[in-house]
């Protein structure tokens, strides 16, 4: 029997069918469509499609969002990026697909998946960073994913590390998050920030001709660009502050970055590194800091393993 795991994010969809461990069909990527209603239609037709290729049919569904979930009750309590805040996201989902559907936090679905089968695999005890539009976080202790007392933890996007920083984004009324220093939306930021104010650079030309964002910041970085890499630098740095209080916190074995930003690599977590070893307790600095192994399918993968968990397929 074969599931389908949905990946949602703040700017597209990516869903895929698993029979036997293994990712069969897709990843089919679509933009995401702004609120819940228009989100749980995409997410709908996708497993229309995915479905009409399965010989032996779809067991169960999983979804993961960009959002806090109500464990108890199975609510999506709040989301920046979806407009599903105080949404049953889930029961909606069964109404238009007829099948059982398990919904998580897809930070801890992308842990969930490179625990079984990426970079965290043969480990107990993982901490993730999704580094998006967002960061999203992930934690694996005993080999199970920790959720909360009622679904809300691991938030590890909004750990701040600068009482006196900028203000993070979304609902959050927290300032210095790493949210708000190390994600793509903070790198856009960042680096039309510099552009500004270095017009004549080459992230000022691309700034000029309005082609500047995240991935083409990071993509200057990539060819050799100093500037592009000083910024790039600096959010290591504070990401590297954030991944040493939580070496300390949960004492890891491994400690993951994924996201698209951790296409960076080692421009990203070469400076991470450097403070995380600096400032982390002897004991705890012990878990080295790695790119997550399953890329950007990390979530979806979690969400179909989820599924095929919750049906014992």
């Amino acid at each position: 029997m074969s599931v389908i795991g949905v990946d949602v994010g703040g700017t597209k969809i990516a869903a895929g069918r698993l029979t036997r461990g293994m990712i069969v069909a897709g990843p089919v990527v679509i933009p995401t469509p702004a609120g819940g209603p228009a989100i749980i239609e995409a997410i709908a037709g996708l497993v229309a499609d995915l479905s009409a290729g399965s010989p032996d049919g779809i067991r169960g569904l999983g979804v993961g969002l960009p959002a806090t979930i109500d464990a108890v009750t199975g609510r999506v309590v709040h989301s920046v990026h979806t407009g599903m805040d105080d949404f049953d996201a889930a029961a909606r989902l069964v109404e238009r697909v007829g099948m059982p559907v398990f919904l998580d936090n897809d930070a801890n679905l992308a842990a969930l998946a490179e625990h079984r089968l990426g970079a965290g695999r043969g480990h107990d005890h993982v901490v993730m960073l999704t580094l998006g539009t967002g960061i999203g976080g992930g934690v694996i202790i005993e080999g199970r994913v920790f959720r909360g007392g009622r679904g809300h933890g691991a938030e590890l996007g909004h750990i701040s590390v600068d009482g006196n920083g900028p203000p993070c984004q979304g609902g959050c009324p927290g300032r210095g998050c790493i949210e708000a220093l190390c994600s793509g939306s903070a790198l856009t930021r960042a680096f039309c920030a510099f552009a500004d104010a270095n017009r004549a650079s080459a992230l000022g030309r691309l700034h000029q001709s309005g082609m500047l964002d995240s991935e083409s910041g990071l993509a200057l970085a990539q060819e050799g660009d100093a500037d592009a890499r000083a910024v790039l630098a600096t959010a290591g740095e504070w990401l590297g502050v954030a991944v040493a209080s939580l070496a300390n916190t949960f004492d890891p074995d491994v400690i993951l970055i994924g996201g698209g930003v951790s296409a960076a690599g080692e421009l990203l977590l070469g400076p991470a590194r450097t403070v995380y070893h600096a400032r982390a307790l002897p004991p705890t600095r012990r878990a080295p800091l790695l790119v997550a192994g399953l890329g950007p399918d990390a979530g979806m993968v979690g969400a179909a393993l989820m599924a095929r968990e919750g049906v014992g397929a």
